[in-house]
């Protein structure tokens, strides 16, 4: 950086400062201020101007802000800086350039933070804006490349969401509220990871537009509670069944192992036989697959959920970080499609 930057070259400019400038700084004594031996063996603001390259302006503001402290000054008021006073302005000068906020440079130069985890927090802080950027592009890619006729309601749903962070947190708020009161807390944990997806890593116009039509699903005042225990019975076994029915169809996802696809459905059917006490039998699987192709109508709440979240996911996501368990969409459409005989992917 070889200008002070917005806001660095608004400070004063005292005669007792500005000398050893004229000239190129080619350090003259006029003034007693460029001098690298007056004052005990410190130097001039004009000094450290022509060595860096930046304006007295702007040292003169680094100091009056604490970032570059003065030794003392001359009789004639002149600053005075200690020895270390040019490396430090070099290390500035060159954090500056990086575009480093001055408040991030103050805590290294007061001591209270390393140049490493400056560095780190800058990185962390700059993916960041590019994840907004990159959320905020796919936004405006969904709007662009859209019929006229659809755009306003694109635009209603896209703005409802905010940002995917808040979108992700109603998502949670939906299903703490829609599983049963009485679900042990951990159940009720894993459901919920296995659920809500995470805003999509690496976005594109149509996995936003899936996070938001599921962002609109949780918060609308017809969103559905999940199924209670005057549904389902003992509500614990219910759930534990299904997502161990999940994580065996996810495993049989990834392998393509007929026999786990097989294991898995088997965990799948009996977790609803249980409910009003039937055994997995041709019968109860034909009554079930009759259920799901009911269940498949256009309004239904869970069916609009699954396959929204499984435009997010993809057919095949990588397991969680938080439960080690994949995300529920893909080995869920798997298992309709296996009892139902349909794809839960919309067509």
């Amino acid at each position: 950086m070889t200008r002070g930057t917005q806001g660095e070259n608004t400070g004063s400019t005292q005669s007792g400062d500005s000398g050893g400038t004229q000239g190129g700084n080619t350090g003259s004594t006029q003034g007693g201020d460029t001098g690298s031996t007056q004052g005990g063996g410190t130097v001039g603001i004009g000094e450290l101007a022509a060595r860096t390259g930046l304006p007295v302006k702007t040292i003169r503001y680094y100091s009056d802000i604490g970032l570059l402290p003065e030794s003392g000054r001359t009789p004639g008021g002149h600053r005075r800086y200690a020895a270390d006073a040019l490396p430090r302005l070099r290390l500035i000068q060159r954090l500056r350039a990086l575009g480093t906020p001055i408040a991030a440079i103050g805590a290294v130069m007061a001591g209270e933070r390393s140049l490493g985890e400056l560095v780190s927090r800058e990185l962390d802080a700059v993916q960041e804006q590019l994840r907004e950027a990159t959320w905020r592009r796919e936004v405006l890619r969904g709007l662009d490349d859209c019929p006229a006729p659809e755009r306003p309601r694109r635009l209603t749903l896209l703005a409802g969401v905010g940002s995917p962070d808040d979108a992700h947190d109603h998502l949670v708020r939906y299903w703490h509220w829609a599983l049963p009161a009485g679900l042990p807390r951990r159940l009720a944990q894993a459901v919920i990871d296995g659920a809500v997806p995470a805003p999509p890593a690496a976005p594109t116009a149509a996995t936003v537009l899936a996070y938001a039509e599921l962002h609109a699903l949780a918060t609308a005042d017809d969103r559905r509670r999940q199924p209670q225990p005057h549904q389902v019975g003992d509500v614990a076994s219910f759930y534990a069944g299904l997502l161990d029915a999940c994580a065996l169809a996810g495993e049989a996802l990834v392998s393509g192992c007929p026999e786990r696809r097989a294991e898995a459905l088997g965990h799948f059917v009996r977790a609803y036989a249980r409910v009003d006490g039937h055994d997995d039998t041709p019968a109860f699987r034909a009554h079930l697959r009759a259920l799901f192709r009911r269940g498949r109508r256009a309004g239904s709440f869970s069916l609009r959920y699954w396959r929204q979240a499984l435009a997010v996911t993809g057919e095949t996501p990588p397991p969680s970080a938080a439960s080690g368990q994949g995300h529920l969409a893909a080995p869920l459409a798997a298992l309709h499609e296996q009892v139902a005989g349909l794809s839960l992917t919309a067509k």
